[in-house]
């Protein structure tokens, strides 16, 4: 698939038993008002960790590193250099040095823990290797920090270049990165991921926990301890949609712009890796659940219905509007999970009536413990998650 404009969507509905897969500031689960009713919510940024642990675990995408430890990297590979290192004529020098090259293009070292960066830096492998390279290259000006001036412009130039064309690592291109001290180097995320948020209203729970201390004398009763956990259980309607041409661009390193236009254009081989991601992308979205307190919840629960839909033009939709009015079985027997489906479904029917198809090329859907599916989406219904995924890519 070489057309460009493509933008894949994921709608996602997913019950979990009682769990705190997400917690705030003061260890509950986190939630948020939508549609006037609080509802459970699992954040973008939870989401995406969990997509990138996935990612780890199967080795299925270049991961980067999101450290404040950049100093340490970067004299890691250093190290690799025995010629180099014998060069070195001590350890505080060479600490000097490596922080000066950081403090010079990336980040501020912090002033409690200078070894780090103020602010975390997600980098990937091949950007450490061209850091080293760099550091190396420029030993003998690194005695200080090199500012952006005219004296050191062709220094500054020199890392811009080499540092721009390292290859980005999957997870950046995918989801982007900023350096607020040097905008020139961040990458616009390819993808966008909405909290998920429960199709219901829910309040939340708590569950009051004691434990015995094993060698307490028969005679001596009570608790060792005891103490609470904020939980609730909720079915989830989750969306997120990529921009196939952005993550491209990431990976190809095409991301340069003149006069509001692209500089360089797509061709098919730019696009393979894109595809390959994607595929891993979806496949994360689906099977990686966030890891708060699972040994207390256990709450391994995968979707039960997933959407994917393929346009070529239009707007992304979010269907998330399906629950504004909150979902909630009225009778004895009405199904959460499949209330939640139906009304998801006849939103993106009104929203196809009201504003056409929006550049729809392709769609496809799957189930698990369904009835079935509505009739409108039962031509899209593949019988697996890798047919499915298959069929809009």
């Amino acid at each position: 698939m070489d057309e460009s404009g493509v933008k894949i969507e994921v709608h996602l509905i997913q019950n979990f038993v009682p769990s705190s897969l997400n917690r705030d500031d003061t260890g509950q689960p986190k939630s948020a008002y939508f549609g006037g009713f609080r509802r459970a919510r699992i954040s973008s940024q939870c989401i995406k960790r969990a997509v990138r642990e996935w990612w780890r675990e199967n080795n299925s995408v270049t991961l980067g590193e999101r450290t404040k430890k950049l100093q340490q990297l970067i004299k890691d590979e250093l190290a690799k250099d025995a010629d180099f290192m014998a060069k070195v004529k001590s350890e505080d020098d060479l600490i000097q040095r490596v922080r000066n090259f950081t403090d010079s293009f990336y980040a501020a070292a912090d002033k409690k823990i200078p070894e780090n960066t103020n602010v975390l830096v997600f980098i990937s492998r091949e950007e450490v290797e061209a850091c080293a390279r760099l550091v190396k290259e420029l030993w003998g000006e690194l005695k200080n920090t090199i500012k952006d001036d005219k004296k050191n412009k062709q220094n500054v130039e020199l890392v811009s270049s080499q540092i721009k064309s390292a290859s980005a690592s999957g997870d950046i291109a995918m989801f982007g990165r900023m350096l607020a001290e040097h905008p020139d180097r961040n990458t616009d995320g390819a993808c966008q991921v909405a909290h998920a948020i429960s199709t219901h209203r829910v309040d939340m729970e708590i569950d009051f926990y004691t434990a015995v201390d094993d060698l307490n004398p028969e005679e001596e009763t009570g608790a060792g301890m005891m103490g609470i956990i904020g939980y609730n259980s909720a079915c989830y309607y989750r969306y997120a949609v990529v921009d196939r041409d952005q993550l491209a661009r990431n990976l190809a390193r095409k991301t340069e712009r003149k006069n509001g236009a692209w500089s360089q254009g797509l061709d098919p081989e730019d696009y393979k890796d894109a595809d390959a991601i994607i595929k891993a992308f979806l496949e994360a979205l689906v099977f990686a659940v966030p890891t708060g307190r699972q040994n207390s919840f256990a709450a391994r629960n995968l979707p039960s219905f997933g959407l994917f839909i393929r346009r070529q033009g239009g707007v992304p939709i979010s269907l998330a509007n399906a629950f504004a009015k909150p979902v909630w079985p009225k009778r004895e027997g009405d199904d959460l999970v499949h209330m939640s489906v139906e009304a998801m479904i006849k939103h993106w029917d009104d929203i196809r009536t009201k504003y056409d198809d929006q550049g729809l090329k392709a769609a496809s859907c799957f189930q698990v413990g369904l009835a079935a599916v509505p009739d409108s989406v039962k031509k899209y219904e593949k019988e697996s998650v890798q047919k499915a995924i298959g069929a809009v890519l």
